[in-house]
């Protein structure tokens, strides 16, 4: 069975105190984590965090390459949409 994907904007700040997910600004999903953005340190948190989030395995997530700025795109399995779309909704993202 084939499985289709959609790609979340995200806006990573490194070096803060704890991970965690702010909520939106418009359409990018605001994302802290407290790795550096060294040799893809804060790219794996950012992983890990969406993960635990969207009770995922961290392998079902993929940072599309070429992103090196806080600005990020991430390939998330279509099923997470309307959970993130629900986030949006509320305005912020009560969860961890």
């Amino acid at each position: 069975m084939h499985q289709e994907y959609w790609i979340l904007e995200v806006k990573v700040t490194p070096k803060s105190k704890q991970n965690t997910i702010v909520g939106f600004e418009g359409e990018v999903l605001k994302i802290r984590v407290t790795e550096v953005p060294e040799k893809g340190k804060a790219n794996e948190a950012v992983i890990a965090l969406l993960a635990k989030a969207l009770s995922l395995p961290k392998r079902d997530i993929t940072l599309i390459p070429g992103d090196t700025s806080r600005k990020k795109r991430i390939l998330l399995p279509k099923s997470t949409e309307s959970i993130v779309s629900h986030w949006r909704e509320k305005g912020f993202y009560a969860g961890l």
